[in-house]
């Protein structure tokens, strides 16, 4: 009997779950604390949401199988939808008889009664606190939980002007703090981020820690220009936009209920965007005045001197920083006297001492290193942590993986994992034998201006035993796999890329692979269509413009060139 009333349970299980996705459900079911139910064997714990009327929140919670209570739902849109309307109201809760139900209304038909307005239509309609009823609450100072006392305002009926208090409780710099009800104080306390839930973080606030709402969550929700305003609207209003990754001005009076919503630019973007670190220096945009944005995923968009650092969750500043030899195990030279480090000119291989090289530094700056270790021509070292090279031992198995070789360094008599990355297309022959002279990467046994290559004709290079070297002549490659011609540096020669670096190449450009195992920039097969037929705009007939061939902006079709050099949305 009792395996029976289990198995009926479990199967009636997952219709608890879900039976209140689409409706609202009303303040008593909603208001139900959160109970994380049992382990039963029946259904695996599993992550679940369950709404806070506290901070009027959807939070995840981990719900063990069983049990628990109905104020539990499967994703978070069906806790929004199920009691949602329990913060409709922006102040206080919207009217419900004794058993939880909402109370609805029209305006003309079903009025509010007296102290309360209706807000929505429909079965969307609520009867709200009204502007009357909330300004003539008794002010709250707040609950006294060991920190100063902050000035905030309230509205005094009898004199009809919002006057100051000093409210005792603790404060966010954007939003509230996480309440706890079984807390003397209210407020949810926490020693770090662990211990707060999803999209809070443990703030420090007048030697006082609690969970305030994050910085990614606040400057990742949208500014709603349509919502219910149930503070003052201003003017001068700035909000943060995920999507382009920089402060925005609201063009209309905006609410300051929003979360992401600031009174200036600098609010906006000291709070979303951030500030260098260790007091570095942050570029400024000549145009706009304010700090510079990057990408820190291409790496790219500083000037020289500057690096891409990321600054918040979301966005990464140009920040002023000291050149530092890429290889880590480089040292830079400095001057004695000023103790700075030692620039150069790459092009002029006397602007560095001996035993030191022309390097690029991360911010752009051209220093002088000592020479890194690093593989024979036509080879790339195996760098693991740090961008350290991993050090080997000849002949000893399992010293480098399969695909890398262990090989003396150049210019080093240590040996680090090698793997080839370019093979041997116009081999040296012998005049003696008249058969390519072979080769051990590495030995000095090939002539001069010709080097230690894999054969071109081995199918992979991805095991990299078992290959045959022979002394080549350097010869660069001029065709692209599609028969068209690779783009050149300023000497005529093709430019290397990173086929992993989506920014390597120039617009138009991608990174391919060439035939002696190098990559360069070829251009796009895509980009040499010619648009034929351009979309129209719909009010003005005119064709509608974009930026190049891999702008995704157009709505009907794909962006082309056309042949006035101009791009466009143009039919397929």
């Amino acid at each position: 009997m009792v395996r029976l009333l289990w198995l009926w349970m479990a199967h009636l299980l997952p219709l608890f779950q879900s039976s209140f996705a689409s409706v609202e459900l009303g303040g008593m079911l909603c208001r139900m604390p959160k109970v994380g139910g049992f382990e039963c064997g029946f259904s695996d714990p599993h992550s679940a949401f369950y709404y806070d009327s506290d901070i009027n929140e959807c939070l995840e919670f981990m719900f063990k199988g069983c049990g628990g209570n109905q104020n539990r739902f499967a994703t978070k849109e069906e806790c929004i939808q199920g009691c949602g309307a329990l913060k409709r109201c922006g102040k206080g809760l919207p009217l419900m008889d004794f058993a939880g139900n909402f109370k609805r209304c029209d305006q003309q038909s079903a009025p509010c009664p007296v102290g309360y307005e209706c807000v929505g239509e429909g079965e969307r309609s609520l009867c709200c606190q009204s502007s009357g009823r909330v300004c003539r609450q008794a002010v709250d100072s707040g609950s006294m939980c060991g920190v100063p006392s902050v000035v905030r305002y309230y509205f005094d009926p009898e004199s009809k002007i919002c006057r100051s208090f000093s409210f005792s409780g603790l404060t966010c710099l954007r939003g509230d703090p996480m309440t706890d009800r079984f807390s003397v104080s209210r407020i949810a306390n926490c020693a770090q981020d662990s211990h707060c839930p999803k999209n809070y973080t443990c703030e420090e606030r007048h030697g006082r820690k609690a969970c305030c709402p994050s910085r990614a969550y606040v400057c990742g929700q949208p500014f709603d220009e349509n919502a219910v305003c149930h503070g003052r609207r201003s003017k001068e209003l700035w909000t943060f936009n995920l999507n382009r990754g920089l402060c925005e001005k609201i063009e209309h009076p905006g609410c300051t209920d929003e979360l992401n919503s600031f009174a200036s630019s600098e609010q906006c973007i000291d709070f979303c965007i951030g500030k260098c670190p260790h007091n570095q220096k942050a570029h400024l945009n000549i145009f706009a005045g304010v700090p510079q944005l990057c990408n820190p995923d291409k790496d790219n968009g500083c000037p020289m001197g500057f690096e891409c650092t990321k600054t918040s969750s979301q966005a990464a500043l140009c920040c002023r920083t000291e050149p530092a030899c890429p290889a880590p195990e480089s040292l830079i030279l400095t001057d004695p006297v000023t103790a700075s480090s030692k620039r150069c000119i790459p092009e002029d291989q006397s602007s560095c001492p001996a035993g030191y090289v022309c390097q690029q530094a991360k911010n752009l700056e051209h220093i002088c290193c000592t020479i890194p270790l690093d593989c024979p021509y036509g080879m790339k070292a195996l760098r693991e942590s740090y961008n350290e090279p991993r050090i080997c031992s000849i002949g000893v198995i399992g010293s480098c993986p399969s695909e890398y070789q262990c090989m003396k360094a150049a210019a080093s008599n240590r040996n680090i994992c090698c793997q080839p990355k370019k093979t041997c297309i116009v081999p040296y022959v012998d005049l003696t034998t008249n058969y390519p002279l072979k080769c051990t990467p590495g030995d000095s046994k090939c002539p001069i201006t010709t080097y230690c290559l894999p054969a071109a004709d081995q199918e992979t290079l991805n095991v990299s035993r078992g290959l045959t070297y022979y002394c080549c002549h350097n010869a660069d490659i001029f065709t692209c796999p599609d028969g068209s011609m690779p783009r050149v540096d300023e000497s005529n020669r093709p430019i290397a890329c990173n086929p992993s670096d989506p920014a390597a190449c120039p617009s138009e450009h991608i990174c391919e692979r060439l035939v002696d195992g190098t990559h360069t920039c070829c251009k796009h097969n895509v980009v040499q269509k010619v648009c034929v037929s351009a979309v129209l705009d719909r009010e003005s007939l005119q064709p509608v413009k974009c930026t190049g061939w891999d702008d995704n902006t157009c709505r009907t079709g794909k962006c082309r060139k056309a042949t006035d050099d101009t791009y466009y949305c143009c039919t397929e």
